[in-house]
C-alpha cells in the first residue's frame, strides 16, 4: 500500500476504459502478468471460459492487447465447462392434479449412509401420499424386499386405517420390479407403476405392475 497506482481509466462516452499502467521491473509480478506468454487453458481460465477458438481468434487477430499463448494444447475437457453448462429438457406438462387420499403413494430408499444412524440402520425410506402430501421416513438396516415391504406395510395399515381408504396405486423406481412386490401388490389390489430411469420429472411412467381388480 505505498500509493502505487495499479489500473487508471477515462471516460468515454459513459463507458470507463482500462489502461496499461507502465511499471519499472522491480514492481510486483501481478503487475507485469500481461507481457508473459501463457498457456491457452490458462486464458480459457482467465477469460470466463471462453472458448478456445475464440481465444485462439483474438490472439491472431490481435484483438487483446497482451494475449500472447505460448502452448495450444488442451488436455482433456474443463470440467467447470460441463457442470456449468448442463442442460435438460423441460418437464412434460402438469403432474396430476385432484388426487385422492393414497390415489397414489410413492416412495423411494436412500443409502447406505456413510454413517450409521443411533440404532444402527444405514438406509432412509420416504414414503409421501400424493393427494394430502402426508410424508413418512423409515430407518432401514438393509434394503431387502423383506424389510422395504414390512416399512410400507406399515405406512399402509396406519394410512388406510384414519383414513377410510385404501391405496389405489403406488409408483416407484426399478429398484422394487420384483416377484415379491408384484405379489404383494396383487394382494392388497395395489397397481403399481414404474418411473422411467433417469427422469426426475417422473411423468412417462412404464405401467408394467401388478393389477388386481377394483379396489
Amino acid at each position: 500500500m505505498d500509493g502505487t497506482v495499479v489500473l487508471s481509466e477515462r471516460n468515454v462516452n459513459g463507458m470507463y476504459l482500462l489502461e496499461t499502467v507502465q511499471h519499472p521491473p522491480d514492481n510486483a509480478l501481478a503487475m507485469t502478468s500481461l507481457s508473459k506468454p501463457t498457456s491457452l487453458e490458462q486464458w480459457h481460465r482467465r477469460l470466463t471460459h471462453c472458448s478456445p477458438l475464440t481465444i485462439q481468434e483474438m490472439a491472431r487477430n490481435n484483438l487483446v492487447d497482451g494475449l500472447i499463448i505460448s502452448d495450444t494444447t488442451i488436455n482433456g475437457k474443463c470440467e467447470d465447462c460441463i457442470l456449468g453448462r448442463q442442460t435438460r429438457r423441460p418437464f412434460d406438462g402438469e403432474t396430476e392434479k385432484h388426487l385422492g387420499p393414497l390415489d397414489l403413494v410413492v416412495f423411494d430408499l436412500w443409502g447406505p449412509s456413510r454413517v450409521q444412524s443411533a440404532g444402527g440402520k444405514i438406509y432412509f425410506m420416504i414414503i409421501v401420499d400424493r393427494g394430502t402430501s402426508y410424508k413418512l421416513g423409515a430407518y432401514l438396516s438393509e434394503k431387502t424386499d423383506t424389510t422395504t415391504m414390512s416399512a410400507f406395510d406399515g405406512f399402509r395399515i396406519k394410512a388406510e386405517t384414519l383414513t377410510g381408504w385404501k391405496i389405489h396405486r403406488m409408483r416407484t423406481d426399478g429398484a422394487f420390479e420384483s416377484a415379491a412386490w408384484q405379489e404383494y401388490c396383487k394382494s392388497h389390489g395395489i397397481t403399481h407403476e414404474f418411473t422411467e430411469p433417469y427422469s426426475s420429472a417422473q411423468r412417462n411412467e412404464r405401467k408394467l405392475g401388478c393389477w388386481a381388480g377394483s379396489v
